[in-house]
């Protein structure tokens, strides 16, 4: 499993409000925001798979009709931008969908760039409420292309407006995601007061009222609390609830690193059927194998500082808003670690 380093490189400011003094929605969708949750789904599958091999994977959904053309995905070749071959860059996706199918907004929209050449695996979190150029439909949220076109104009969306090379998806359902969590015994997060009326209040939303959390601290959270957890939006910025998404995935390897090999197959099998993705099994074996090395794991959220982006009301939505061309060199020096900068160095 990778190393748990990391770095965190946030936007420092948040276009949701939010009060305490509301009644509880009946109904809420899903995981909003559990971007690296999301990411958490593939690299356990990915690592468990050179152990347990692609038997126990049969009910993981394989899209075989995905595009693979440049044109069709949207990337455009210029002798400016650097590739390299040894860094696969990969689409994650948790959509909000009640009925386990391909309709839904991406509201976790994150690239996982798998790089051998660094032994790095970089999470790369594109703030839902982006504004980006959506074809065929012009300005939107960059949630909104997959409702709109599925994978195929979600990456094309990513790749046209930051010139990237994004040429495969992992898409997750979160409405079973707390099962995955009860799967693995729950996960140790550190939870404020303030948290914790939170995590109730989210429970209570969705009807579920005999779970409260009582304590405080380092706590074990069930599936549906650390799922509440990581949608809190009332508490600090977009940064801090990116924050309480990391704790989720660290925790959530923590536990499966626990685990010992005789336990991969079943947890596999539960976890196999949430997933789709346009890799096949020979491709995720070869990804996979980064995993022996121990990579390091670095996390990243656009827009960050050097973004500069603002927030506001375009057309009766909320936006975020800059140069998608800067984020767009931004994200690829991430990536390839060209002039060698990569934002920063990892933390202990």
């Amino acid at each position: 499993m990778p190393n748990q380093e990391y770095v965190d490189i946030y936007s420092y400011s948040s276009g949701n409000g939010g009060g305490k003094n509301r009644k509880p929605k009946k109904k809420m969708k899903g995981w909003k925001k559990a971007l690296l949750t999301v990411c958490s789904v593939f690299l356990i599958l990915a690592g468990a798979l050179v152990c347990a091999g692609w038997y126990f994977l049969g009910d993981l959904n394989i899209d075989t009709t995905f595009p693979k053309s440049d044109e069709e995905l949207g990337i455009q070749s210029t002798e400016e931008k650097v590739r390299d071959d040894s860094i696969t860059n990969i689409a994650l996706y948790g959509i909000d969908s009640r009925t386990h199918d391909d309709q839904g907004h991406a509201d976790a929209t994150m690239i996982l760039s798998v790089d051998k050449k660094h032994n790095k695996l970089k999470l790369i979190s594109i703030l839902r409420d982006t504004q980006v150029q959506v074809e065929g439909y012009g300005k939107a949220k960059i949630t909104t292309s997959y409702w709109w076109g599925g994978a195929p104009l979600a990456i094309k969306t990513l790749n046209q407006n930051f010139d990237l090379d994004v040429r495969d998806y992992v898409r997750v359902n979160f409405d079973q995601l707390a099962d995955v969590i009860d799967a693995v015994g729950g996960v140790e997060i550190d939870v404020t007061q303030e948290e914790l009326e939170e995590i109730n209040f989210h429970m209570h939303g969705i009807d579920i009222y005999d779970k409260d959390l009582y304590e405080t601290g380092m706590v074990t959270l069930n599936g549906d609390q650390a799922v509440s957890y990581a949608r809190i939006r009332n508490i600090g910025t977009d940064a801090a609830r990116a924050g309480r998404q990391q704790e989720v995935l660290q925790a959530i390897l923590a536990k499966v690193q626990a685990m010992g090999v005789a336990e991969y197959p079943n947890f596999i099998k539960q976890m196999a059927p949430l997933v789709t993705t346009s890799l096949d099994y020979g491709e995720m074996i070869s990804l996979a194998s980064i995993m022996a090395s121990n990579p390091t794991l670095e996390t990243y959220t656009i827009p960050g500082e050097e973004e500069n982006a603002w927030g506001g009301v375009d057309e009766g939505a909320w936006v975020w808003k800059y140069d998608l061309e800067a984020a767009g060199d931004h994200i690829h020096r991430i990536i390839y670690e060209t002039d060698g900068e990569e934002s920063s160095t990892t933390s202990e």
